[in-house]
């Protein structure tokens, strides 16, 4: 059912045909809604450079030792990638 074919009237019709014991759970399923849709909107939005390197992401590995070469590490996690490796898919 698509969000222009239900109204206001019929989601509160169904909220009163379930027992009030159970509208904490229709709260908590609202709260997973609104916070899914923040985060696919901020996922859906693109960083500026200025906002990208101001960002949590801008030396995130900075600690990590088993980095040496980023580009070697990020080729090799892409290869990883593609041939599923640890996963129900690989043939291997």
């Amino acid at each position: 059912m698509s969000a222009e074919q239900v109204s206001e009237d019929q989601i509160i019709e169904e909220l009163h045909d379930l027992e009030p014991s159970r509208w904490g759970e229709v709260l908590d399923f609202i709260g997973y809604l609104k916070t899914t849709a923040q985060h696919r909107d901020a996922a859906a939005r693109v960083l500026t450079a200025h906002e990208l390197l101001r960002s949590s992401l801008t030396g995130l590995w900075a600690d990590r030792d088993d980095i040496e070469d980023s580009l070697s590490f990020a080729h090799r996690l892409r290869r990883q990638a593609e041939r599923r490796q640890g996963t129900d898919h690989d043939p291997a």
